[in-house]
C-alpha cells in the first residue's frame, strides 16, 4: 500500500511539473473574465474582486481579459474601471468557477447586475445556496430545513435528510477542509447556518478531488465580514418556547479582518416525538464561531473555530407504554477550528495547505427503571407495534448450544448510558494550475482518529445473562461494558484534470487512492481501494449541455463501533459463538446521466443516477436505546430520477425554482453479524427504511424596494417504507403522503432593523415522518409561529 501511494504522488508531482510548463492563461476553475466598451475588449482598465474578507487587484491584459487565481466559492462584487467608464456586477462563483464579461459605462452604475456562474460544466442538480437564502428563507435557521429543499432530498426523523436515495450520507466540507464525522449520531445538527455565508452543493458526478460520503457534498463557506464594522443580531420568539438569540460582531483587526457570532436556542419541542404530544421535548443549541483572515496579496491566512453544545430530551411514547416520568437525554459537543494558507500561482492556479482539528463528545443519560418498564412494555404489545412475546421471554432466550430464532432487539429492555468522545487531527494539501486547455489539480489528505468510549448497556432485571453471569442474583440487571477505544488512520491522494476540448467538449478524468486502518483491543483492520472517475460533457451554449458519468466511490464505516465481546453478550441468544470483526467499507459503482435546459430567463438541471453498491453501509439502533451503530447490506442499488428549475423574476431582484424527484432505494442480503444480527431479514431486494419514492420542493424570495421581502417554501413527500403492511409487502407500503409549506416576511423599519415573522407548517399537516421502520414511530411538528427582530448592517447581496 505503501508502495502504491508513494507511486501515485510521484505520478502527481510529474503532472503539476507538466502544468507549470504550459502557457499561462486565467484558471477557470476560479474566476476570469473580459472587460469592454462598445463591444471592443479593454487593456489596462483595472479590475478588483471584493468577497469573503478578501480585496484583489488586476489589470486587464491587452486583449482586456483578467484573472484571479485564489478565490473560493462564494458571493463577489467584481468591479472595473478605465478612461472609457467603469462597470460592477456581483457573482455567485459555485466550485466550477466563472466567466463573465463586464460592460463599462460612461456614467457610475447606480444598481448592481446580478449575474450567475455559467451551469453547463456543472452537475445536472447542483445548487448554489447564496447568502440571500442563507438569510431571508423561512428555512434559514436551521440546516436539516435548509437541506430538505434541495433536489432529491427526503425527511427523516429528527433532522435526518436522506439525499438521492442515500441514509443521511452528507459531506460536509468546510471552508475546504473535509469535516470528520466519525461517531454515530441521528439527531441535532453540529453546524450553525448562522455562520454560513456561501453553499456549493454537488449533488452527482463528483470529481477525484472528493471522497467520504456521496449522498451529497456541501462545501461550505462561513460567515464573511460585509465591510461595515460594528454589530449585527436578531432575537425570535414563538410557539413551544421558542427563544433564538444572536449576535455577531465584525472588524479590521491588525492587517486582518476578524468576524465573530454567538446563537442560543433553546425551545420545548426540539426532536420528532413518536406521539403527537409528548413530555420532556425540550432541547438547547449554543454555538460560537469567529473567523479571522489575514491577506498578504493575493494569499491569504484563515483561521477559523467553531463550538458547540446541543441538548436533548428523548420524547417519551407514553402511547405505547413509556412512562410519562421517563427522562432519557442527550449533548452533543462538537469543536472544530482549522488554518489553512492559501498561495497564489500567479494567474494560473493556487496551493492551499489546511491543518485541522475536530472534537465530538456525545453522552447519553438513560432512566434505567422506566426505560426496562417500557422496553417489557414493547416485547408483549401486539404487532406490528411491538414484538407479542411474554414477559418473561428475556429471561429464557438464552440456551446453550442453540439459536433462539425468536429472539428480536426489542425482546429484553435496555437503558444506555454512554459517553464517547472522537478526535481528528487533519492535514490537506491542495493544488490547482492551470493551462489554458487543461486544469490539473491533484491534493493529499492525512487524518489521525481517536474515539474513546465507554458504553454501559444495562438490561432489564430477569434477563440471560445474569443467570450466567451474576448467578447469585439472577434476576437482577445486567449490565455490558465497553470501553475499548478505537484508532484509526486514514489517507488520501488524488489528481485529477479538466480538459476542455474546444468550445464544444470538456473532459473531466481522474483517479483516487483511499485507505484506512482501524485497530482497537480485539480487532485490527485495513481497507484501501483507487477509485476512477470520468465525465464527458457536450456544450451547446454557456447554459446548454449534457453530460455522461462514471464513477467508483468509497466510503468508510464509522469508527465508533461496539467492541466483538460486547456484540457477542448483546446478541447472545441468536450469536452463540464469538463474533468477528466483519464490518466492510461500502464501495460503489456510479452511472450518470445529465445537463442544463435554458427555459426562458431560467434554467433547468436533469439527472439521471444509478448506483450499484457492494457492502452498503446502514445503521441500526442497539436495542431501545439511543445508540445507532453501522452495518452492512450484501448489494444495495439506488436509481433517482431528479429535475430542478430556477429562474430569477422581477429583474433579477428575486428568484423562483422548483424541484421533482423519483427515487428507487433498495438492499439485499443483511450481512452483517457483529453489531446487530440479521434477525431473519429478507434475504432478496427489499426497499430501504429511507426510500421516499416520489418528493418535490418549490421556493420563491421575492425583494421591495424597501430592503424587505416575503419568502415560501414548499415540500411534498411520499413518505417513507414502513413495516405496517402485511408481511407479503413489508418495506414496500409508505407513510405517510405529507404537503408542507413555510412563509416568512421581513419589513425593514430603516437602513439597519428588520421584523421578520415566520409560519412553518402553515397547512398543520401532522404528519407520520416515520412509521414502524428501523427508525421508529415519529411525528412533524405542528404549525408554529416565530417574530423577532434583526439588526446591523446589510451586505450588498440584500441590494
Amino acid at each position: 500500500m505503501r508502495c502504491m501511494i508513494r507511486a501515485f504522488m510521484l505520478l502527481v508531482c510529474l503532472a503539476q511539473i507538466a502544468a507549470l510548463s504550459s502557457p499561462a492563461v486565467a484558471a477557470t476553475t476560479i474566476l476570469s473574465g473580459t472587460v469592454v466598451f462598445n463591444g471592443q475588449p479593454v487593456a489596462g482598465a483595472v479590475v478588483s474582486v471584493t468577497g469573503n474578507n478578501l480585496r484583489q487587484i488586476t489589470q486587464t491584459d491587452a486583449r482586456g481579459r483578467f484573472a484571479f487565481s485564489n478565490l473560493s466559492q462564494g458571493t463577489y462584487m467584481v468591479e472595473a474601471s478605465a478612461t472609457a467608464g467603469s462597470a460592477a456586477v456581483r457573482v455567485e462563483m459555485a466550485t466550477v468557477g466563472a466567466n463573465i464579461t463586464l460592460h463599462l459605462s460612461a456614467k457610475q452604475l447606480g444598481t448592481i447586475t446580478v449575474t450567475r456562474s455559467a451551469p453547463a460544466r456543472q452537475g445536472g442538480t447542483d445548487v448554489n445556496i447564496t447568502e440571500q437564502a442563507l438569510t431571508k428563507s423561512p428555512s434559514s435557521g436551521s440546516f436539516p430545513q435548509l437541506l430538505i429543499q434541495l433536489p432529491g432530498a427526503a425527511r427523516g426523523a429528527n433532522g435526518v435528510v436522506h439525499i438521492n436515495g442515500d441514509h443521511g450520507d452528507i459531506n460536509y466540507i468546510v471552508d475546504g477542509v473535509p469535516i470528520p464525522q466519525e461517531l454515530n449520531r441521528d439527531i441535532g445538527s453540529e453546524f450553525n447556518p448562522n455562520d454560513v455565508s456561501y453553499i456549493d452543493v454537488l449533488q452527482g458526478a463528483y470529481p477525484a478531488m472528493y471522497g467520504g460520503k456521496f449522498a451529497s457534498v456541501l462545501d461550505i463557506n462561513t460567515r464573511t465580514g460585509t465591510g461595515t464594522p460594528g454589530v449585527s443580531g436578531a432575537f425570535y420568539g414563538g410557539t413551544y418556547g421558542l427563544f433564538d438569540g444572536s449576535l455577531g460582531y465584525e472588524n479590521k483587526v491588525g492587517a486582518g479582518s476578524l468576524v465573530a457570532a454567538v446563537r442560543g436556542v433553546m425551545g420545548d419541542r426540539t426532536l420528532d416525538p413518536p406521539n403527537p404530544e409528548s413530555p420532556h421535548n425540550q432541547g438547547s443549541n449554543v454555538n460560537e464561531f469567529a473567523r479571522y483572515t489575514v491577506p498578504v496579496g493575493d494569499n491569504y491566512l484563515n483561521f477559523i473555530i467553531s463550538n458547540s453544545l446541543q441538548t436533548f430530551q428523548i420524547p417519551n411514547d407514553v402511547d405505547n407504554g413509556e412512562p410519562a416520568s421517563t427522562d432519557d437525554n442527550e449533548t452533543q459537543a462538537d469543536l472544530f477550528s482549522a488554518l489553512e494558507l492559501r498561495h497564489s500561482i500567479g494567474t494560473r492556479g493556487a496551493l492551499t495547505y489546511v491543518m485541522g482539528y475536530k472534537n465530538s463528545h456525545i453522552q447519553d443519560f438513560g432512566d434505567p427503571s422506566n426505560d426496562w418498564t417500557y422496553g417489557e412494555a414493547l416485547n408483549v404489545t401486539a404487532p406490528p407495534y411491538g414484538n407479542g412475546g411474554t414477559a418473561t421471554q428475556c429471561a429464557t432466550a438464552y440456551t446453550p448450544g442453540s439459536i433462539n430464532t425468536s429472539y428480536l432487539p426489542t425482546t429484553c429492555a435496555f437503558s444506555l448510558f454512554s459517553d464517547r468522545t472522537a478526535k481528528d487531527y487533519l492535514f490537506k494539501l491542495d493544488d490547482v494550475l492551470d493551462s489554458g486547455v487543461h486544469t490539473v489539480r491533484w491534493g493529499a489528505l492525512y487524518d489521525i482518529t481517536n474515539v474513546a468510549k465507554l458504553y454501559n448497556i444495562i438490561l432489564q432485571p430477569g434477563n440471560f445473562l445474569a443467570p450466567l453471569y451474576t448467578p447469585a442474583t439472577p434476576n437482577a440487571p445486567y449490565a455490558v461494558v465497553d470501553n475499548a477505544p478505537n484508532d484509526a488512520d486514514t489517507e488520501a491522494a488524488y489528481l485529477q484534470d479538466s480538459w476542455r476540448m474546444g468550445n464544444t467538449y470538456q473532459l473531466d478524468y481522474g483517479l483516487r487512492s483511499d485507505s484506512f486502518q482501524i485497530r482497537s483491543t480485539e480487532f485490527d483492520q485495513g481497507f484501501a481501494m483507487l477509485s476512477p472517475r470520468i465525465k464527458l460533457t457536450r456544450i451547446f451554449s454557456p447554459q446548454a449541455s449534457v453530460y455522461l458519468f462514471y464513477g467508483r466511490f468509497f466510503t468508510p464505516f464509522s469508527f465508533e463501533n461496539v467492541s466483538p465481546t460486547a456484540a457477542y453478550l448483546l446478541n447472545l441468544p441468536t450469536q452463540p459463538t464469538l463474533a468477528q470483526f466483519d464490518l466492510k467499507p461500502q464501495r460503489d459503482s456510479v452511472y450518470e446521466l445529465g445537463g442544463h435546459l435554458p427555459l426562458g430567463s431560467g434554467n433547468l438541471g436533469l439527472r439521471i443516477m444509478q448506483k450499484n453498491a457492494t457492502d452498503l453501509i446502514d445503521d441500526t439502533q442497539v436495542g431501545v436505546t439511543a445508540l445507532h451503530q453501522d452495518i452492512n447490506y450484501q448489494l444495495g442499488r439506488i436509481a433517482t430520477q431528479t429535475a430542478f428549475f430556477q429562474q430569477p423574476i422581477f429583474s433579477n431582484r428575486s428568484t423562483f425554482y422548483v424541484t421533482l424527484n423519483h427515487t428507487y432505494s433498495e438492499n439485499k442480503g443483511c450481512e452483517t453479524q457483529l453489531l446487530a444480527p440479521c434477525f431473519g431479514s429478507p434475504t432478496n431486494w427489499t426497499p430501504a427504511d429511507h426510500e421516499q419514492r416520489w418528493g418535490s420542493t418549490a421556493g420563491v424570495l421575492i425583494n421591495n424596494n424597501r430592503g424587505g421581502w416575503f419568502s415560501m417554501d414548499g415540500e411534498y413527500g411520499s413518505g417513507l417504507s414502513s413495516g405496517a403492511c402485511p408481511p407479503t409487502t413489508i418495506g414496500y407500503c409508505k407513510y405517510t403522503p405529507h404537503t408542507i409549506f413555510n412563509v416568512e416576511d421581513g419589513v425593514a423599519l430603516n437602513g439597519n432593523t428588520r421584523v421578520v415573522g415566520r409560519i412553518i407548517n402553515l397547512l398543520n399537516d401532522n404528519f407520520f415522518v416515520t412509521y414502524i421502520n428501523a427508525q421508529g414511530n415519529h411525528y412533524y411538528t405542528p404549525r408554529t409561529f416565530t417574530v423577532g427582530v434583526e439588526f446591523g448592517p446589510q451586505s450588498f447581496s440584500g441590494l
